[in-house]
């Protein structure tokens, strides 16, 4: 069974992510199994797809000929887009160590005082995956919801956004189902397995 690598530290992503590789037919590995946690500083770039990449690549090697590095970024309307792509650390207001209440605090005081209908906002994603060959495949995805005004579910680990998201894909369970649906929309993955077994 060909192996998976996942480029990243957020137990929620590994959570999201490992049905749509087991179901493809891949183990999944974790960094922290790999024995590879030092992702810390890898996110340099301008956008979500050039972080994906970026640690995609990074981590890409003979040892862990399949990768997939994915990030995330948070654009709130009423905010004038912030935080952006340096979602958990807000442009510079946390370290990437800030925990999940501390963050779901902040944001709620920047959004003190939004009314419901502007409490508008998208997640936009990036995914990328090496295959054996080094080659890159990516895709960009966008995925709309409403802030509530006050938390109203506990925190998923590494997602505090799920205190208080209000949309179409509220729960894991939910979150995975749309996070299914884009996957076969794309469907890379099968193409890959087909060609590289």
């Amino acid at each position: 069974m060909p192996r998976m690598l996942m480029a990243t530290r957020n137990q929620m992503k590994y959570l999201l992510f490992q049905p749509l590789f087991e179901e493809a037919g891949f183990e999944t590995l974790t960094l922290a199994a790999a024995g590879l946690n030092h992702i810390g500083g890898l996110e340099t770039g301008a956008t979500t797809l050039e972080n994906a990449l970026i640690k995609a690549r990074y981590f890409h090697s003979p040892d862990y000929p399949w990768v997939f590095g994915d990030d995330a970024g948070l654009a709130i309307d009423a905010l004038d887009g912030e935080p952006g792509v340096e979602t958990r650390r807000w442009g510079g207001q946390f370290n990437e160590e800030v925990d999940d209440q501390t963050w779901l605090d902040y944001l709620m005081k920047r959004m003190q005082g939004v009314p419901l209908e502007r409490r508008t906002a998208n997640i936009f994603a990036a995914w990328a995956l090496l295959a054996p060959d080094g080659a890159a495949h990516y895709r960009e995805v966008r995925f709309p919801f409403t802030i509530a005004s006050e938390p109203f579910r506990p925190i998923l680990p590494g997602s505090p956004l799920t205190a208080v998201r209000i949309g179409n894909a509220e729960t894991l369970q939910e979150r995975r189902a749309e996070i299914r649906a884009e996957w076969y929309r794309w469907g890379v993955l099968s193409e890959l397995v087909k060609r590289f077994g």
